[in-house]
C-alpha cells in the first residue's frame, strides 16, 4: 500500500478532452480562441500584462526619484530605475572616482636624446609643421633612409617603361595563336 501510486478512479478519455476547446458556431466547430470571445479573452490578457508591466516601470520610477529626494536609497525593487548618477547622490558606492591629478618624475636616463635609453631610432621628425614644409631628417642631408618612405618616387601614377626586351621573361618564339 504504502510506495504505490494510487490511480485516480475517473480519468476523462482524450476525446473528451480535445472537444473541450472546440465550441460549436453556426454548424461547425471552432477552436475556442478564433472565436469572438476568444479573441477578446486573448487581447485583454496580452493587453493586461502590458499594463501592469508600464505601471511597475512608471511608478517604480517615480517612486525611487522620490525616496532620493528624500536622502533615502532606492528600493531594492526599483533601484535599478535609477542612472548611476541619480544613486550616487545617496550611495557612495555609486560616486564616480575622484580624479588625481600627480605629476610623474622620470628617473634619469629615461626618454629620447643622448642620455635616454629610447633603445631604437632617433626620434621621428614631427607629423605636422605649420610651415607646410616636408620633414626632415636628421643625418644624411635631410633624406629619408632607404625603404623609410612609402611615397612613390616617380609622383604621375604611370610607372615608366622600361629598356630592353631581353630578362628573364622573353616572349615565346612565333606568331600569337588564331582565335
Amino acid at each position: 500500500m504504502f510506495g504505490k501510486t494510487r490511480i485516480p478512479p475517473y480519468a476523462p478519455s482524450t476525446d473528451k478532452l480535445i472537444r473541450r476547446q472546440y465550441v460549436e458556431e453556426n454548424g461547425r466547430y471552432i477552436w475556442f480562441w478564433y472565436t469572438r470571445t476568444g479573441v477578446i479573452v486573448k487581447w485583454s490578457l496580452f493587453l493586461g500584462i502590458t499594463l501592469l508591466l508600464a505601471l511597475y516601470l512608471i511608478l517604480g520610477r517615480m517612486h525611487a526619484k522620490k525616496r532620493v529626494r528624500m536622502g533615502l536609497k532606492p528600493a531594492a525593487w526599483n533601484g535599478w530605475l535609477l542612472s548611476r548618477q541619480e544613486r550616487a547622490g545617496v550611495d557612495p558606492r555609486y560616486a564616480w572616482p575622484q580624479a588625481s591629478y600627480t605629476n610623474y618624475q622620470q628617473p634619469p636616463g629615461a626618454g629620447y636624446g643622448p642620455g635616454g635609453n629610447y633603445g631604437m631610432h632617433a626620434m621621428p621628425p614631427p607629423v605636422y609643421d605649420p610651415n607646410n614644409r616636408p620633414p626632415m631628417y636628421e643625418g644624411g642631408g635631410g633624406a629619408a633612409p632607404m625603404g623609410g618612405t612609402k611615397i612613390d618616387p616617380v609622383q604621375t601614377g604611370v610607372e615608366p617603361a622600361r629598356g630592353g626586351g631581353g630578362g628573364d621573361y622573353a616572349p615565346p618564339p612565333g606568331p600569337p595563336p588564331a582565335r
